[in-house]
């Protein structure tokens, strides 16, 4: 049927139905110039027929009883659709190269659809239902719906200018290979969304209980609101997706056998279950918290910044095979690993109650708990631990063997070099006779450990780290014994470590020496006699101006002094100064012959020591300074022969 120009005959001309027999095809051509009513098909179509679309400008369907079963070709032109069911029940809509349909604002169904490459679906708040899939090669334009209720259809390419609400219902699969295949609408996904060979960024916001899943070397960025999404995603081996915020996942699961990246700068406590044999990597200074659930995974974990903790005060169990601290990134909490563990320099485990089911590496920083935290935390290691220069740190309140501390348990062997510090956390000190012990080693007890300082200190002890003695060789141990060498300041790991001499003397700290030096001096250097004061000033002064002593005094003292202990350990050598001086307020006599003399005076004195240990590695210095004020009182009892007795007191 063609549609006539001017006033000739309309397509539908007296036409009130219209039936397409099986193996036939009607084609609708407008003529040039035909428009409205002129290119409209009115009468209902029905029959199992194919209907055709070749026209040059554009014909419309606008009867909403067509049922026929045929296919619909689009292949030139537009075809409108001005009522809802408009293409019956049409088997297939296929729209050629240029061609062009219109929704119109319409809904239609149609049970496969094809859009050849360059063709456009018009959606203008229509929506299009696709009962067993399909191709779109073509352009998507236009808010409104796409309903794919079974079979596959695949969308290629991008469709920026769409915006509709794509919903996939349960059973049924659209796959893109762009991350604009969608456009910019929302998707309601009970079914499958498969993301083939797709790179990119993702921004569409997914709802729905369904699937999505990563494949074919897909490396996608999810960067959507799928808050509303409980379902799950699928990365395929080779394939990869990574999220910046929670609601990237919303509440999925997730079955990683490829790489989930998780790239947050804020915390973020995650519920969703990960499991799979593929690779996890944290991005971003935020702290990820995982539970039972979401450390489930089992391939490689690779924390690059930020952290990764584990909250529960009972461990969590992890799963990966292999765990990669970076520069920059931390792993803390109660946790029981599967695999190994590589903490690299810059990279930091901070333990509390922490299982390691294969080898430690550490090449950064093994913390137990937080600095100045409480003692008791135990590191236990499965396998061999390796130390790569690494540091470990301890904190332990230093006393007696059995002082509450932290620990490590290395089930087999131990190599390398680690440096290790002890945090004192409240300990006052005392003897040890086989030491606190910090590293218990089951198999061959090959590494060496030392004191990043050569000592740690507290109260008057001094501790050093020593291997034990007899069946406890293996393991290493804080002993205030002294072993007969003096520990360097800085020292690096040794080939032959000290050890453990229950019978050796202890080691105090050269503290002690400056400490007592500074009491001594403390209640010592405003000390002073008559003579000090004003003794010979009395005579010579008389003698010099024929008359009274002068009123006024001043002292000078210069002193230094040397001691030691009484087992030669500490030499300590002081250098001190005093200036004191004062003045009588009033001088009388009782009785003609005796004098008394009433004063004020005030000083100023400091006194500097070393004390030097020959078994530490370091020496301490000491510093007192101080003012003083006060008065003095003298009674002579005979001033004028300068005999007899006197009584002279002062007070500060």
């Amino acid at each position: 049927l063609t549609t006539a120009p001017g006033n000739g005959l309309y397509v539908n001309y007296g036409l009130k139905a219209l039936n397409i027999h099986g193996g036939q095809k009607l084609t609708l051509a407008e003529h040039g110039g035909a428009y409205g009513a002129t290119a409209d098909m009115s009468a209902k179509i029905g029959g199992e027929g194919d209907l055709a679309i070749n026209t040059v400008r554009q014909v419309s369907l606008s009867n909403s009883q067509n049922d026929y079963q045929g296919a619909t070709y689009v292949q030139m032109g537009t075809l409108r659709t001005d009522a809802d069911g408009a293409l019956g029940n049409t088997r297939e809509l296929n729209i050629s190269n240029a061609a062009i349909v219109d929704l119109n604002g319409s809904t239609q169904t149609v049970e496969t659809f094809t859009g050849q490459m360059g063709s456009t679906v018009l959606f203008k708040e229509g929506a299009l239902t696709v009962n067993k899939g399909g191709i779109s090669q073509g352009e998507l334009t236009g808010g409104g719906n796409l309903n794919v209720t079974g079979g596959t259809l695949a969308i290629e390419g991008l469709n920026a200018r769409y915006n509709a609400l794509t919903s996939i219902s349960p059973n049924a699969e659209v796959s893109l290979d762009n991350t604009q295949g969608l456009g910019r609408g929302n998707i309601a996904n009970d079914g499958l969304l498969t993301l083939k060979n797709v790179t990119g960024e993702l921004r569409n916001s997914i709802s729905g209980k369904g699937i999505v899943s990563a494949t074919a070397r897909t490396d996608v960025e999810l960067d959507g609101d799928n808050s509303r999404f409980v379902g799950q995603f699928n990365i395929d081996t080779g394939s990869a997706l990574s999220v910046n915020e929670q609601k990237n996942l919303g509440d999925a699961s997730v079955i990683n056998n490829g790489l989930l990246t998780i790239s947050t700068e804020r915390s973020w406590a995650m519920t969703h279950s990960i499991s799979g044999s593929g690779d996890v990597t944290k991005l971003g200074t935020g702290i990820l918290t995982l539970n039972n659930d979401s450390a489930a995974y089992q391939g490689t974990t690779d924390i690059v910044g930020g952290e990764i903790a584990f909250g529960s005060d009972s461990a969590i169990n992890m799963a990966s095979q292999h765990i990669n601290i970076h520069n920059s990134g931390v792993m803390s909490g109660n946790v029981t690993t599967a695999g190994d563990m590589n903490v690299m320099p810059g990279g930091a485990l901070r333990v509390a109650k922490t299982t390691i089911g294969g080898n430690l590496e550490n090449g950064g920083t093994v913390q137990m708990n937080s600095e100045g935290g409480k003692p008791g935390n135990v590191l236990t290691v499965n396998g061999n631990y390796t130390g790569n220069n690494g540091l470990m740190t301890f904190n332990a309140t230093l006393g007696g063997d059995n002082s509450p501390t932290d620990k490590m348990n290395v089930k087999g062997d131990t190599q390398g070099n680690t440096r290790v510090r002890v945090d004192n956390i409240g300990g006052v000190g005392a003897q040890t006779v086989n030491g606190i012990e910090l590293i218990e080693v089951g198999g061959n007890s090959a590494g060496n450990f030392a004191l990043t300082t050569g000592t740690v200190e507290a109260g008057a002890y001094v501790y050093t780290l020593a291997k034990g003695k007899g069946n406890d060789e293996k393991n290493w141990y804080l002993t205030s014994k002294w072993d007969g060498v003096t520990p360097a300041d800085t020292p690096d790991p040794i080939n032959n470590p000290p050890v453990v001499d229950p019978e050796g003397p202890s080691v105090y700290r050269p503290e002690a020496g400056s400490y007592i030096s500074n009491i001594a001096a403390a209640n010592s250097l405003f000390s002073h006699r008559l003579h000090d004061r004003l003794g010979e000033p009395q005579y010579t002064d008389s003698l010099h101006s024929q008359g009274s002593a002068s009123s006024m005094w001043m002292r000078h003292v210069g002193g230094h002094e040397r001691s030691r202990a009484g087992d030669g350990q500490l030499n300590t050598q002081a250098n001190r100064y005093v200036l004191q001086l004062g003045g009588d307020l009033a001088q009388w006599s009782s009785n003609a012959q005796d004098r008394w003399h009433l004063g004020v005076m005030a000083g100023y004195a400091n006194q500097h020591s070393n004390t030097q240990s020959n078994r530490v590695g370091y020496k301490s210095d000491g510093r007192i300074s101080g003012y003083s004020a006060g008065l003095y009182a003298t009674w002579y009892q005979n001033d004028a022969n300068k005999t007899g007795a006197y009584v002279d007191s002062w007070a500060l």
